[in-house]
């Protein structure tokens, strides 16, 4: 049994498997760093994000192993030998599914080191994200046998391929559901989150009883198909009736905050905390310009600890959940300075007031955003005039500004965008 299997890892499909799913690893990874850089669970999650891929790739590599035979019609041979006919189809669906794995394994293990230079928090249930996905790996492969042994067609496995990619990323809009975490793929929960262990524990056993059906079934045991599609008819109801993956708990220690020493206080958790020096640089000059200003805030926190800015608050929410890059920098600064413009928004500003006379208040709201992040003059912000005024001046009227928000004193807000 273990040479053929060997054999299969060096002539059958698997080695182009391993190529083919280190190949769609590496690109998935180079496409959205964003979404796993500096963070393990980032990392583990983004495995099962790539699963609409991954899964696809290895349905059509299971089903083009399992029709070989066919192809070189030796399938009657095969048929005839004293070996059991299970042994053949379930040591080439194991070459192809390790295979595979392995392939997507070495291209994550690469982005795996990059996550380890800065990763500030290592803690959670993330490892489980990740089994899982290794065992969807082998569910997939399990259909694609199947697939391949039912129809007789060369076309059979691109097909196979494509229709899971459709149907998986069909079952992605219903991701509110309990019913999705019967999918391998990402059900969108934020890498801050904890995913229940009896959750992955039941995604586990779904699978691992989803591929014994799939591989008994491509056999013809009929007796053993039974016993594994009741094994997952009874764990499908527990899934099903069990939380979705959008009320998760946070973990509390990869939102515990880690702030700065000095200057303007900026607080994130920690499992963003590798982002913290870059995002000073960026925020607490921001905040240094707000500094004494009644009503302004004092402070800046991430948006995973929970807490979100609005102009009464003394913090500001910071969204940081795709602000990394694949090194652990900071993707995108001016997205992180266009948190403050919380800061500047009227209360009423969705009222049928407003509404009336928008632009007059939308004019001076720019010139709120513009003069608090030092933007430079635009056309359709002429903030020459306020820049002009002494720095003291500047401050009262952006104090001004606040108050007239605040209290949504549409006249006032009017005037202060008049040049004086």
């Amino acid at each position: 049994m273990r040479r053929v299997l060997w054999v299969e890892l060096r002539r059958g499909t698997a080695p182009f498997a391993a190529l083919a799913m280190f190949g769609a690893g590496v690109w998935m990874l180079a496409v959205h760093p964003d979404d796993w850089g500096g963070r393990w669970a980032g990392l583990a999650n983004y495995l099962r994000v790539s699963m609409l891929i991954l899964c696809a790739l290895m349905i059509a590599a299971g089903a083009w192993q399992a029709g070989r035979e066919r192809r070189r019609d030796i399938d009657e041979l095969i048929s005839s030998t004293p070996r059991p006919g299970w042994q053949p189809l379930v040591v080439a669906w194991l070459a192809v599914a390790l295979a595979g794995t392995a392939g997507v394994l070495v291209a994550f293990s690469g982005a795996a080191v990059l996550v380890a230079r800065v990763a500030t928090y290592a803690g959670g249930g993330w490892w489980r994200t990740l089994v899982v996905g290794v065992i969807a790996l082998g569910a997939a492969t399990a259909l694609g046998v199947l697939v391949g042994r039912l129809v007789p067609l060369r076309v059979a496995a691109p097909i196979a391929g494509l229709s899971a990619y459709l149907a998986l990323a069909i079952g992605t809009y219903w991701d509110t559901k309990a019913g999705a975490w019967l999918s391998p793929v990402y059900s969108g929960w934020p890498p801050y989150s904890v995913v229940p262990g009896r959750v992955t524990a039941l995604q586990a056993a779904w699978l691992l009883a989803l591929t014994a059906l799939l591989l008994a079934a491509a056999a013809r045991r009929r007796l053993a198909a039974m016993l594994a599609g009741g094994l997952a008819v009874a764990v499908v109801i527990p899934i099903i009736t069990g939380p979705t993956a959008h009320r998760l708990p946070a973990d509390p220690g990869a939102v515990e905050l880690v702030c700065t020493s000095t200057g303007p206080q900026v607080c994130l958790s920690r499992i963003n905390a590798f982002l913290l020096d870059d995002v000073a640089r960026v925020v607490q000059p921001i905040l240094a310009r707000l500094d004494g200003i009644p009503g302004a805030p004092q402070r800046a926190v991430d948006e995973a600890a929970g807490r979100t800015g609005h102009p009464a608050d003394d913090t500001v929410g910071l969204a940081l959940d795709y602000q990394s890059t694949a090194l652990g920098g900071l993707a995108e600064p001016e997205y992180l300075r266009a948190n403050f413009h919380h800061v500047t928004f009227p209360g009423c500003l969705a009222s049928s007031v407003i509404r009336t006379v928008g632009p007059q208040v939308y004019h001076t709201m720019a010139l709120a955003i513009a003069w608090l992040l030092d933007e430079p003059p635009r056309v359709d912000v002429p903030i020459d005039w306020l820049r002009a005024l002494p720095l003291e001046r500047q401050r009262a009227w952006f104090a001004a500004y606040l108050q007239a928000a605040a209290r949504c004193d549409l006249p006032a807000l009017i005037q202060l965008g008049q040049p004086e």
